[in-house]
């Protein structure tokens, strides 16, 4: 006889939480049926809705750990890793801020004039003579 009565507890937890109504019925079912005895009812309700609290504890725990460990294999960020690189990120635009504003201060930009180039004068080879000019 308690074997059947796991059994049936069993058959009824889900993974969420089974309402007291709910659990009640259950045991009143069980009583009707003769599993239990009827002053037994509240005891049997009280133990389904306990029992399902704690596999659906059981259950969410075991889903967290595989997510975490599935995300860590994949080698993607957490929340808190985001996070942290956001503050970095953060202090590293404020630093970069204040040394513009600093150098800004400090030295005034200079307008200087860009000099160009002298051009280049290409050379007559000595080898080559010109050639006088017909007349017509």
């Amino acid at each position: 006889m308690r074997d059947a009565i796991k059994r049936y507890l069993d058959t009824a937890q889900s993974l969420t939480d089974i309402p007291r109504e709910r659990a009640e019925r259950v045991a009143k079912r069980l009583a009707s049926s003769g599993v239990i005895d009827p002053g037994q009812i509240r005891g049997v309700a009280a133990d389904l809705v306990e029992r399902s609290r704690e596999n659906r504890r059981r259950v969410t725990e075991l889903v967290t750990t595989e997510i975490r460990r599935q995300v860590s294999r994949l080698g993607l960020a957490s929340k808190d890793d985001v996070e942290r690189l956001r503050q970095r990120v953060q202090a590293l635009e404020v630093s970069v801020r204040a040394r513009r504003k600093a150098s800004s201060v400090k030295t005034p930009a200079r307008m200087t004039a860009v000099k160009k180039a002298a051009p280049v004068k290409k050379k007559a080879s000595r080898g080559a003579k010109k050639k006088p000019a017909r007349r017509a």
